[in-house]
């Protein structure tokens, strides 16, 4: 059975996430105990932990332990986990699995055909040149201009896209602890990038466009924003892309050594074998 990991023992699990192949800024949050929460098999000597934080990211060594029977939980979306206080309750099962390539032959044995996989790509920082990163907001026609989002702006953001501020536990909190940038334009956000998950020494990036908007040059001005903040406040930018737009606008800002890797999902209904 898993159980919920206090604030105070969450530094130990690192070495468990050595190998986790993308989504570090999501890992470095939740094991800072600034966002999402983090189970594991065992107070002592755990060999395997999980962080919910929108995606489920597995640590430790797969073939192990209680690695198995733990994974059986995660039937029918569902995970059962026993928490601080030992009461069994269930959350909700997020879209994918992201997991060393260890895991793979364990997730297949659980969960057979009904395993899908996507391709991920996570990037590393480039040698940011912030003359260019700025030449991005300055080419925005006239009378639009990225913004950082503030109390004011918060429900307006949101309505862009909920993703952009949902790993906070308010508004308010996302405006607290997060950061985000956007335009506006015609009384209303039609491009935003924010903190998807931020702890004290990296950010990881959110970003979207509405759709009549896209391919305008508005999504990379407000990641060039982003990325100056980041700059700005020392934090490392962490760029994760689920597709082939999202890798490109990544190379196109500055990212660099894309590395390909394997995300794994679930639909609602799958069952265990």
């Amino acid at each position: 059975m898993l159980q919920e990991v206090p604030t105070t023992r969450l530094d130990r699990l690192r070495p468990l996430f050595a190998n986790l192949p993308g989504l570090h800024g999501c890992l470095h949050a939740a094991l800072e105990g600034q966002m999402g929460t983090v189970f594991a098999d065992g107070a002592g000597q755990p060999t395997m932990a999980l962080i919910e934080l929108d995606f489920y990211l597995l640590g430790g060594d797969a073939p192990v332990g209680n690695a198995g029977r733990a994974l059986r939980y995660l039937v029918g979306g569902n995970a059962r986990v026993v928490d601080a206080e030992r009461t069994l309750r269930e959350i909700e099962l997020p879209a994918s699995i992201i997991a060393g390539s260890s895991w793979e032959p364990l997730l297949r044995c659980v969960w057979g055909d009904a395993l899908l996989t996507r391709t991920r790509v996570a990037f590393s920082p480039g040698d940011w040149d912030r003359r260019r990163l700025r030449a991005f907001g300055d080419a925005l026609p006239d009378g639009m201009a990225v913004r950082r989002i503030g109390s004011r702006d918060a429900r307006g953001f949101e309505e862009l896209a909920e993703s952009l501020v949902y790993n906070f536990d308010s508004l308010d909190d996302f405006v607290k602890r997060g950061v985000g940038f956007g335009i506006e334009h015609e009384g209303r956000f039609i491009s935003g990038c924010s903190s998807f998950a931020i702890s004290s020494h990296s950010l990881e990036f959110e970003i979207q466009t509405h759709p009549d908007y896209r391919r305008r040059g508005f999504a990379t001005a407000t990641a060039a924003a982003l990325i100056e903040y980041c700059l700005d406040q020392g934090l490392e930018p962490c760029w994760d892309a689920h597709n082939s737009m999202s890798a490109a606008l990544a190379t196109r800002l500055g990212f660099v050594d894309p590395t390909p890797y394997t995300a794994y999902e679930l639909p609602a209904d799958a069952q265990s074998l």
